[in-house]
């Protein structure tokens, strides 16, 4: 393809051109940049997310107040949590796997409190 037929392209609205690295793509409405250029947009986007949570949680009295919010959602929504559990338990038991690493450390737990009580 040459240069004007793929301008002759993008003005019948069959290619695109994205906007940070000039790459040419199918048109689709709405569409500015290529998957190349929003995967990097979002993996910016979550790193520094990351970093500023990571900050946050350098803040002790931030921490506290997402533990208190915490306990205050499970004492005002015990049935909604144990639902979910039961939710997740009843779709892990498929797996056999998780049901022996789940069964493993329900033994350790059980030997380190029998050992503890000894």
């Amino acid at each position: 393809m040459n240069i004007e037929e793929i301008f002759e392209k993008i003005k019948n609205r069959e290619l695109t051109i994205c906007e940070t690295c000039d790459n040419i793509f199918d048109y689709v409405r709405w569409k500015v940049f290529c998957d190349e250029c929003n995967t990097a947009k979002k993996r910016k986007k979550n790193k520094r997310n990351l970093e500023a949570y990571h900050k946050r949680m350098q803040d002790p009295e931030w921490v506290e107040e997402k533990r208190v919010r915490a306990r205050k959602y499970r004492e005002e929504n015990p049935e909604k949590i144990k639902a979910s559990q039961r939710k997740y338990r009843e779709k892990r038991v498929k797996d056999p796997e998780w049901v022996k690493r789940y069964n493993a450390k329900s033994r350790a737990r059980y030997l380190a409190k029998k050992k503890q009580e000894d």
